[in-house]
């Protein structure tokens, strides 16, 4: 998911923030030890400011008190989860019975460019339940030594689309806890939060720019995790909707670089490379190309753009293969779920792998079509 639709994510959800408490955020010191202890190389001094808390709302929300919850986990069949997102991480909070009586389990899922990596990783894979045991094994990894606590796990938890949803996890028994302010104390101290800066990676909140020691951390694992030799993105030639289009899942602009985007070296857009020698100056259209419209966005696209061989591309202004971005139309857990990264054009009368996904897009509002030129075409 990109900047944008977390950006009306957290709108969304401001207003009940403001009303809750706010959790304790946890000390400099802690973020001083993920500095230094991280595989990576950058700094983490110029993300102080993020506040890493427990999750907001939650069961709290939608439950007066524990025992609330508890027998609405009993009527869902001894599991109970609900999915919670603020300014310091994405959760899942979980009511879970075992032989020894409720626990209550929260899990803190990676986001920004290493959910990318996660994602691509997956996608990437000939096995790919085989690669969620190998995402978890490397999720494990990824924690300092120094941030490893007893119950603290890497795990994988239901999902609402085909993609794995995989994190860090732990629980406490709530016996005899009846109050979720009870449920907050014992929450406070899960070592667990301590791991919000890791699920951002360390690139300062930025949607791609991890470190090559995090790609490396994966593919001793068994993953593929390959890289743009440009930007750096995580990305994956298997995504459904651009089979053998390199892509950046996580973002709003899906196959094109990062050099390549407002703001970067070029105006115009130009797809991710492998490899550094694979680099070359950016094409220009002829203008005898064939052009058909697309009949999503009405704009006359290409196959023939020297950019974007046989990728339907916009045939004027930036060239860019991108038709719509990913909107907010989705509940939280099924966005932070979905592989729909950007959609591509697809011409009038033609068919696409992207078409399934794209009319059921259109049904829950998050196929978003921003036609202003200065952002994400």
């Amino acid at each position: 998911m990109g900047k944008r639709a977390q950006q009306k994510r957290a709108a969304k959800h401001a207003k009940q923030a403001k009303q809750r408490k706010a959790a304790a955020s946890r000390s400099a010191a802690t973020f001083a030890t993920v500095a230094a202890s991280l595989p990576q190389p950058t700094s983490m001094d110029d993300i102080l400011f993020w506040i890493t808390a427990t999750p907001r709302g939650g069961f709290a929300d939608s439950y007066a008190t524990v025992d609330d919850a508890i027998v609405a986990a009993e009527k869902a069949g001894g599991v109970l989860s609900c999915f919670s997102f603020d300014e310091s991480g994405e959760y899942e909070q979980t009511l879970r019975q075992d032989a020894d009586g409720w626990r209550y389990e929260v899990a803190l899922y990676p986001r920004l460019g290493l959910r990318e990596l996660v994602k691509t990783s997956w996608l990437d894979a000939d096995d790919r339940d085989q690669a969620v045991q190998q995402l978890r094994r490397a999720m494990a990894a990824y924690v300092p030594e120094s941030l490893r606590h007893p119950g603290l796990e890497a795990v994988q938890r239901p999902s609402t689309t085909s993609v794995p949803r995989i994190g860090w996890a732990q629980s406490v028994p709530v016996a005899g806890m009846r109050a979720w302010e009870d449920v907050r104390l014992v929450e406070q101290e899960m070592g667990l939060f301590d791991l919000v800066p890791l699920a951002d990676g360390p690139d300062g909140g930025l949607c791609w720019g991890l470190a090559e020691e995090a790609f490396a951390l994966f593919r001793a694992h068994g993953l593929s995790a390959r890289a743009c030799a440009r930007c750096s993105a995580p990305v994956t030639d298997r995504h459904p909707h651009w089979p053998g289009v390199l892509v950046s899942v996580e973002n709003e602009f899906g196959p094109v670089c990062g050099h390549f985007r407002p703001g970067g070296e070029s105006p115009q857009r130009v797809g991710h490379v492998l490899d550094a020698a694979q680099d070359r100056p950016v094409g220009k259209l002829t203008g005898k190309e064939q052009k058909v419209r697309c009949q999503h966005c009405d704009v006359h696209v290409t196959e023939q753009h020297p950019d974007w061989p046989g990728v339907w591309t916009e045939s004027g202004g930036s060239g860019s293969p991108n038709c719509a971005v990913l909107g907010a139309g989705a509940d939280d857990a099924t966005e932070y779920d979905l592989v729909d990264c950007v959609y591509p054009h697809v011409p009038v009368g033609a068919d696409s792998p992207a078409a399934a996904a794209i009319t059921a897009a259109k049904k829950v509002g998050y196929f978003l079509q921003p036609r202003l030129r200065s952002w994400a075409q």
